[in-house]
This record gives C-alpha cells, structure tokens and sequence, in this order.
C-alpha cells in the first residue's frame, strides 16, 4: 500500500492544466502559473475525484466532481476547467481552478471530499502543494 509521503510525492510531481473558458487568451491547455502570472492573481486547483488512497469507479468519482461544481457555483468565484495528470500522461483526472479562493477555504471544501491536499498558486504563478489534513 502506498504511504502518504508517496501520495505527497506524486501530487509534486502531477502536471495541473486549465482551459481559460472565454479563450481570449488562445493557450488551450495551459499551467495555471502562467495564467496566474498573467493576470497576476492567486487561484487553487482541487477535485473531488480519487479521495485520498480510495479508488472509486468512474461513476462515484463523476458525481463526486459534479458535486464539488454545484458547491463552487454557489460560492460565487470564477471557476475555469482544469486536469491534473501523471507525468507520462497514463493518469488524469478532471479538477477546478478557482480564482481568488483563499487557500483556507479551498483546504476546507477539499476536505469535505476527502481529498489530502490541493494546488495552490500564487500571483506570480508560484505552486504549492497544500495539505488538507488535519495538523
């Protein structure tokens, strides 16, 4: 079974992109650090699929992202399309990068679903990997 130093590792090492919803920009796919750094603002990158070491089927993990959508629609932040994978590109899984959501609050809805960490970037397009356990 794998440890959480060695999830902690394969979050580090995931490739995150996003897709600017208007297309103004024209990147398709892109980083989220550099959209970050365009527009010179923060934003968090989560999901709701794959909680932490559980592996649920296709379905559970669909309705667990719709899920998480239906919240951040409420929440009243710009949310954009985002996927993190594996860095040969044999895992993805869909995400949200949110805008101006404060690294607090993204710990917090991330936690609901179980998830240990998220994405953070900052205004010059900096990521961290933030845990979202407890401690």
């Amino acid at each position: 079974m794998q440890t959480q130093e060695e999830l902690f590792a394969e979050y580090q090492a995931s490739i995150v992109s996003a897709l600017e919803p208007q297309a103004c920009l024209e990147l398709g796919w892109s980083d989220p650090a550099l959209f970050a750094a365009m527009r010179g603002q923060a934003c968090v990158v989560m999901t709701a699929w794959n909680p932490g070491f559980a592996r649920p089927d296709l379905e559970v993990n669909v309705a667990r992202n719709e899920q998480m959508r239906s919240i951040l629609q409420t929440m009243d932040y710009e949310v954009w399309p985002a996927e993190c994978s594996s860095p040969d590109g044999q895992f993805r899984e869909p995400a949200f990068l949110v805008w101006d959501m404060p690294i607090s609050v993204g710990q917090s809805l991330a936690a609901q679903f179980e998830q240990f960490a998220i994405y953070a970037y900052c205004a010059q397009g900096e990521r961290t990997v933030v845990s979202c356990l407890p401690g």
